[in-house]
């Protein structure tokens, strides 16, 4: 076993935010005004969970790159900052939506 097959691990998990940011970033999108599905206490806690986890993901790969003394894995931090920016997206799009 190589030793950057321990980032693939971590990977899920990242797939895993990117698609509850994207559902909710839809359901934002195409939701009704009468019928809210999504409202600020839901925008707080998803955008929260999915951001800290990741950061907290991001670190420990940092760490273990460092530890193993190998590089660091490109594909997680660029999943990351999809994360961020979808993140980012949402809060935008319900900012825009309540106004």
């Amino acid at each position: 076993m190589e030793s950057t097959d321990v980032f693939i691990h971590f990977r899920p998990i990242y797939i895993l935010f990117i698609i509850i940011l994207s559902i909710s970033l839809f359901i934002t999108i195409f939701q009704k005004n009468h019928y809210k599905i999504i409202n600020r206490f839901t925008i707080i806690i998803i955008l929260s969970i999915s951001l800290l986890v990741s950061a907290y993901l991001t670190y420990q790969i940092g760490i273990l790159s460092d530890e193993l003394g190998i590089g660091g894995d490109a594909v997680s931090f660029n999943m990351f900052i999809a994360v961020v920016a979808l993140s980012f997206v949402v809060f935008l799009v319900y900012l825009k939506k309540i106004k």
